[in-house]
């Protein structure tokens, strides 16, 4: 038992170790921990940016993360209990194999191994509350946990697409021990579908479309939920939102021209609720990504606008498909059955009566009237953006996208006055 020291005195030892070690300079330590972390050379501002945050944690302006303690403990050759006290706890540096020692190898035989133990070590996390998945996708070890899906040892998104909608299935084939252990990896997976956003960022990176597709990528465990009938309607006025997912959109937003294309073509969910038809969505945090490549000046941005424009007006002219032909049925079903006793207003009233749409986010839903056969309807989402561009030509589509979506808008809000529509 130890007690851990202030940030200054842990500062200050840290500089003492820094200067002792192989190392010598803040700029050389900060370039052997990134490598040592994200396992590729940094750039000269991500450099500086790491030098920075190492002085400011030598002078206790900053404290060390949980994160950083295993990879200044190797670096510097001393243990964490060392590095938190201050230097006044000299416990030796552990040989043990941890589920931070693995995530960090390139080895098989040792991941295998690890996999196989009795005591089951993968199963659970460590003493600083993280598994072995959450090591392996913070240090960007793509060939270890694309082995462990291939393998069949984890998976991020399961067999059965009737668990789809509370985070795809998530599990491990790991064996639990018998009753009496924790073993807590497969209940990790199957409730944090934020580490599948992890995953999607580094297949992104390794541009691996095969993994994208495992993953599904462009979708959400919400979308399995949704249905064209008002009961099955989105209920939540946001999209899920964590640091892992705006990393995500941060990172497709800088992909190449392929991946941009992957994500933004539409795709078809066959909701896990029974008699619910299939129903086509576009990824739904398009509209932030966009936003993302204008601010950046992305070369890709004008093919990307022109492409989501093209598909905003396509579900533009779907429900004006469908509103149209339920005016005219709806004319001719009442004309059928009591003359002329309705007036025009209340035939487009009543073609209008089931259309909703929730603009903070693009979801759009209609129904024709259930009284007339053959029934149809759909949900989906469309895009739109908030940022703008001081090239005229970009903003000129950004403000044709933002058009068809105001029109959306527009629609809905003159349900209830249908002679304006």
């Amino acid at each position: 038992m130890f007690h851990t020291a202030t940030n200054e005195k842990i500062g200050n030892h840290l500089a003492d170790l820094i200067k002792q070690s192989k190392y010598k300079s803040d700029r050389q330590f900060g370039i052997a921990y990134f490598k040592q972390r994200y396992h590729f050379d940094p750039s000269p501002e991500e450099i500086q940016k790491t030098q920075n945050r190492i002085c400011q944690i030598k002078k206790g302006n900053k404290g060390i993360q949980i994160e950083d303690l295993p990879i200044f403990s190797e670096l510097l050759q001393v243990s964490i209990e060392d590095i938190l006290s201050a230097g006044a706890v000299l416990a030796p540096i552990s040989n043990r194999t941890t589920n931070y020692s693995i995530a960090c190898s390139k080895d098989p035989s040792e991941w295998k191994a690890y996999l196989q133990r009795e005591d089951k070590p993968v199963l659970n996390p460590d003493e600083f509350n993280k598994t072995i998945i959450d090591y392996a996708l913070e240090v960007g070890n793509y060939s270890f946990l694309k082995y462990l899906m291939d393998s069949h040892y984890i998976w991020f998104v399961g067999n059965d697409p009737g668990e789809y909608y509370i985070g795809f299935g998530a599990g491990t084939s790991i064996e639990r021990r018998e009753i009496g252990f924790t073993d807590i990896l497969d209940i990790t997976l199957k409730e944090s579908d934020d580490l599948r956003f992890k995953m999607i960022t580094l297949a992104i990176k390794n541009n691996d479309f095969d993994v994208l597709d495992q993953l599904h990528a462009r979708e959400l465990p919400m979308l399995y939920t949704l249905g064209c009938m008002y009961a099955f309607h989105p209920r939540s006025d946001e999209l899920p939102s964590s640091q892992n997912i705006d990393n995500m959109i941060q990172c497709i937003a800088s992909s190449s021209k392929g991946t941009l294309n992957y994500f933004f073509e539409n795709f078809e969910i066959t909701p896990s609720r029974p008699r619910q038809e299939s129903s086509s969505f576009i990824f739904p945090y398009s509209g932030a990504v966009l936003d993302i490549m204008i601010r950046q000046k992305n070369r890709n941005v004008s093919y990307i606008l022109e492409k989501v424009i093209t598909y905003n007006k396509s579900i533009l002219k779907k429900l004006l498909q469908l509103t149209n032909n339920s005016i005219k049925n709806l004319t001719a079903f009442y004309e059928s059955a009591n003359g002329s006793f309705y007036s025009n207003s209340h035939y487009i009233h009543e073609a209008w009566k089931n259309y909703y749409f929730y603009p903070q986010t693009g979801f759009v839903a209609y129904t024709t009237p259930v009284y007339l056969k053959p029934y149809h309807g759909f949900i989906t989402n469309v895009v739109h953006v908030t940022a703008k561009s001081s090239d005229s030509e970009i903003q000129f589509l950004i403000d044709e996208l933002n058009e068809t979506y105001d029109t959306f808008n527009q629609y809905f809000n003159k349900k209830e006055n249908p002679q304006d529509v």
